[in-house]
């Protein structure tokens, strides 16, 4: 109390110049010392956090590049087991399953990295929780191609020399057919003929309708062989037990198939749930990240308000701050958002957002296109890999711009194949119109890309409209694809077409024949469909001034319409 009576009598003795230049110097102090802690706070708040978006973004791209790897090492195994009953085990050994061991390779890289950067303290507790789930991810990864090499050591098994399983299935199937051969009986070699064609079908596809056509196949020549009078007792023995030892056969491979797929589709699902996971985590801490930005600055930007003139401007620096800090992650957030609508359409990339749940739509009228570059495989032996890729990037983005420009929605590229649909995600009654436009337009393009180029290349173009199922593949997998006997049609329309042409489907045609000229091509086998009608579109219909110079005695030449494709088709 003396104290501070004697600080009381001291303030009351100096004058006012004094009084007021002290009570300054203490107002500076203290607008200077909130100023300073504010903009301290300020600081230290962004560079965490914007650290944080930074690690969950790359985050986000790591888990990118992981699913992309390991995508291609799913589809480098299904070649292999799809392939090397027809290329040969060391082939198809050397073209795919080595390339699989590489993507498998990327695939372990990335997941380290992924456990360097979780390890970090650049990143939130929640991020740094999901570690262990990366390392059962890389450990599922290292069983998964272990399971693969064995299957590969198996499949050597199969089909590396005459004792394998395979080689013995086609021995016993010989044996059958050496002993059907001498009872002279038509009908039984046309069930041997048959029971051949159904084992190269599934050896082609090894799916499940294959496969019951086989054992149909087996048993109906069983009972054939039973009841054939021509064959004697001792041969219809022989040939029911050269039979007998064939299904025996038939039945290993399958049942190794059969393995195979299930472990396939376990190790799938699982590796889906968690790159979902993984990318939902990093994607909540971007919102924690901007959330925290957005409430620091929103108190800082009071204190430093009420601090007079000298917070002002303390406040102003560090809104250049918040806003150099925002934009940056606006960037970052443009580019994770470019990415997403580079994989899907719009339409279903907000439904994602909002609910991220399995997406399948059913459509009733859509119409598919598919499109292959002619000479594509003799264009890539003359130049360089940098050239063709180049060359191809340039078609493919004429046709991106096509189909922008006709309101199709581009489904994805195969090689030198180019898929894309009319009528979805949003329903369109006329889409079989766009996608004639487009095919035509197409054509046009890849004219002008041989002007430009000095080539000589066509393209085969498919359609087809029907009814689809649209949606994701997997649990919050962001693939857009589309199912059905519809796109199966189109695909068909495409690789049973002529180079330079376009070939519709009998619905398609329905929709189209008053709009377009058509040339029929009458019934073609297809297959999986048997017999079908298809047409030519060559072109539009001419308008009615059109018609009438068409009546003249003599055609007008600045009328023709037709394409310097290397063809010789007109529209």
């Amino acid at each position: 109390m003396k104290k501070w009576h004697g600080l009381n009598q001291s303030w009351r003795s100096l004058n006012i110049t004094a009084k007021f230049s002290s009570a300054f110097i203490g107002l500076m102090l203290i607008l200077g010392g909130v100023a300073t802690t504010g903009w301290l706070s300020l600081n230290f708040v962004r560079t965490e956090t914007q650290a944080t978006i930074v690690s969950s973004i790359k985050l986000q791209r790591l888990v990118f590049e992981m699913n992309d790897a390991l995508d291609q090492a799913r589809r480098l195994e299904r070649d292999f087991f799809e392939q090397w009953s027809k290329t040969g085990f060391l082939d198809a050994r050397e073209e795919y399953a080595r390339a699989y061991g590489e993507q498998i390779d990327m695939v372990l890289l990335i997941s380290d990295l992924l456990q360097s950067l979780l390890a970090t303290d650049q990143v939130s507790a929640t991020l740094r929780q999901s570690n262990p789930a990366v390392v059962s991810y890389e450990e599922m990864v290292q069983q998964y191609a272990s399971s693969f090499r064995e299957a590969v050591g198996v499949v050597g098994e199969l089909g590396m020399d005459e004792t394998g399983i395979l080689a013995r299935l086609q021995q016993n199937s010989q044996r059958v057919g050496d002993i059907l051969q001498l009872a002279d009986d038509p009908d039984l070699m046309e069930l041997y003929q048959q029971l051949q064609s159904r084992e190269q079908e599934y050896l082609s596809d090894r799916q499940n309708p294959e496969r019951a056509a086989l054992y149909q196949a087996i048993e109906q020549l069983q009972t054939a062989i039973r009841q054939s009078p021509n064959l004697s007792l001792e041969r219809q023995l022989n040939a029911l037990n050269a039979l007998k030892d064939y299904q025996v056969l038939a039945q290993q491979i399958i049942r190794l198939d059969l393995e195979i797929r299930a472990q396939i589709s376990q190790f799938d699902r699982q590796a889906s749930e968690l790159s979902a996971q993984l990318l939902e985590i990093a994607r909540q801490e971007v919102q924690r990240g901007e959330y925290r930005i957005n409430q620091t600055s929103q108190a800082a930007t009071g204190l430093l308000v009420a601090a007079l003139l000298l917070a002002l401007v303390f406040a102003s620096a560090i809104a250049q701050e918040f806003v150099y800090a925002l934009k940056q992650l606006e960037i970052e957030q443009a580019k994770s958002e470019s990415l997403l609508l580079n994989i899907l359409p719009k339409t279903i990339a907000d439904r994602l957002k909002e609910e991220p749940t399995t997406i399948a739509d059913q459509f009733t009228d859509v119409t598919v296109l598919f499109a292959d570059i002619v000479g594509f495989t003799n264009l890539s032996s003359r130049i360089s890999p940098r050239e063709l890729v180049t060359l191809l990037n340039e078609i493919f983005s004429e046709f991106d711009r096509l189909a922008d420009l006709h309101g199709l929605e581009k489904i994805k590229t195969i090689g030198d194949a180019y898929m894309l649909v009319g009528g979805l995600p949003e329903p369109k009654a006329d889409c079989a119109l766009d996608v004639a436009e487009m095919a035509l337009d197409m054509q046009q393009a890849i004219g002008q890309f041989n002007q430009n180029h000095q080539e000589n290349i066509n393209i085969r173009i498919g359609i087809n409209t029907g009814s689809v199922v649209a949606g994701v593949i997997g649990q919050k997998k962001f693939i857009y694809d589309l199912w059905g006997d519809a796109v199966n049609i189109a695909s068909r329309m495409e690789s049973h077409g002529l180079p330079g042409s376009i070939q519709v489907s009998e619905d398609t045609y329905q929709l189209l024949q008053t709009s377009y000229q058509f040339e029929e091509r009458g019934s073609i086998m297809i297959k999986g469909k048997g017999e079908m009608k298809t047409y030519f579109l060559l072109g539009r219909n001419p308008e009615p001034a059109e018609k009438e110079r068409q009546l003249l005695p003599f055609p007008d030449p600045s009328t023709s319409t037709s394409y310097g494709f290397g063809t010789g088709l007109e529209r």
